[in-house]
């Protein structure tokens, strides 16, 4: 069973409809042990009831079978002596010389912190443990220890317990992601830097109380900075640059992203939500006091959803409900400033795919400084006959509203929060109309 997962379970095997995210993924020859043990845990029968002689029915009593698993499940599962263990005084564990972070790690305990001092380090790390706090030692120049995949391992730090914080450390070359929390409640990630780690440079998922601070992520073929199915995420003072997407807030409740940059990158920030995931809503996203500019690399990804986006995009809203877009200089995006699209237009989904609602509802885009936006618009729009421009609505959605004078926009009357809302309706039934007969 481990075998089969570890070497990318269903879909590698030609197995259809399987979460996308469900992956192969790197084990050592300690962890492989430990999971057979926990498996064997999980069949311990030691305390089996005795077979009755007799049933009420007087039917045949079934014969017991024995399971040959049971002599291995018994010798791992040797029990204990009933005795609570005393409680555990956090320490600070210091990674040796020539000694992999993985052993520090494992010797942690819940409200341990892990210090690694500067140097490189080839490895993968995993902490499944909560409370823990691990954190690089800065060299002279203040530069951060380094984990270097070589291009060989698939991630630099995989972590899934709660009230996790992982920061002052550098992860380069490897083939999936720099960082990966899953399923964690309080997750602290800063002073990061990331470059050519794969998908996602951190990337916090299905994860609640999220704080991303101080990362630079460059080089990713997705989102530098993702934060996926999370509830209560803050983005703040990140840089992203050089990657596909520079920071991507999916399906995603109550996110912010504040004062950071993205530059360099095919689309500066993504709010997405996307169909056939476990959460279905992105919605009450902030984004405000950003700069973001010069987003016109040419899309490199080589895989989902993002491969779609066209280069020159600053904001781009798809299927976000009750967002807000205040306060940001965005500038020099050659496609667009903001965008705000549905599912349904995008031609990428099938409509019978879309299992969340697929339209952007009640978002604001209000106070932004918008320069040179659209001058070199992609043939995505131009094929379309849609002009680049600041601001680039497909007319999808209800009561979202724009408030940027003298912004260039398609369509050229956008409605803004002062409009009675008899109005609002009447515009948004006409353009969509009008839209629909267009396509």
């Amino acid at each position: 069973v481990v075998d089969f997962y570890a070497n990318g379970g269903g879909h590698a095997f030609g197995v259809e409809n399987v979460d996308v995210f469900v992956n192969g993924f790197d084990l050592s020859d300690q962890e492989r042990a430990d999971l057979v043990a926990f498996l064997y845990a999980l069949t311990d029968e030691w305390s089996l009831p005795a077979l009755p002689d007799s049933v009420p029915s007087g039917l045949p009593v079934v014969q017991h079978r024995d399971n040959p698993a049971r002599e291995q499940a018994l010798a791992i599962n040797r029990g204990g002596d009933g005795e609570t263990a005393a409680p555990h005084a956090p320490t600070t564990i210091t990674v040796q010389p020539g000694e992999p972070i993985q052993a520090a790690v494992d010797r942690a305990r819940p409200g341990d912190t892990v210090l690694i001092p500067y140097g490189t380090y080839h490895e993968t790390v995993a902490a499944d443990i909560s409370d823990l706090t691990v954190e690089g030692i800065t060299n002279e120049a203040g530069e951060f220890p380094v984990l270097d995949g070589e291009f060989k391992l698939a991630d630099g730090f995989v972590a899934s317990g709660n009230n996790f914080a992982l920061g002052k450390l550098a992860f380069k070359n490897y083939t999936d992601n720099g960082v990966l929390v899953e399923g964690a409640t309080g997750v602290h990630l800063y002073d990061i830097y990331a470059e050519r780690v794969g998908t996602y440079g951190v990337y916090p998922v299905r994860s609640t109380d999220v704080l991303v601070e101080r990362v630079e992520v460059t080089g990713v073929e997705d989102a530098g900075i993702y934060v996926g199915q999370s509830e209560n995420a803050i983005v703040r003072d990140c840089l992203a640059y050089g990657n596909v997407a520079g920071i991507e807030l999916e399906n995603t409740l109550n996110g912010e992203v504040m004062n950071c940059h993205a530059y360099d990158n095919t689309a500066g920030v993504l709010v997405f939500v996307l169909p056939q995931l476990t959460s279905k809503i992105s919605s009450n996203t902030r984004i405000h006091d950003n700069l973001i500019e010069n987003n016109n690399r040419e899309n490199f990804a080589r895989g989902g959803v993002v491969r779609f986006v066209p280069p020159g995009i600053g904001v781009l809203l798809l299927g976000a409900d009750n967002a807000a877009v205040y306060n940001n200089v965005i500038k020099d995006n050659k496609t667009g400033g903001i965008g705000m699209y549905s599912l349904t237009r995008t031609g990428v989904f099938e409509p019978n795919e879309l299992d969340v609602g697929p339209l952007p509802e009640g978002n604001k885009i209000y106070g932004n400084t918008l320069i040179n936006n659209g001058y070199d618009p992609d043939t995505f729009l131009t094929d379309l006959g849609i002009p680049g421009s600041d601001i680039i609505w497909d007319g999808s959605g209800a009561n979202n509203t724009f408030d940027q004078p003298g912004a260039s926009a398609f369509p050229p009357l956008l409605p803004g929060s002062n409009w009675p809302a008899f109005l609002h309706r009447a515009y948004d039934n006409i353009l969509n109309f009008a839209i629909q007969k267009l396509m």
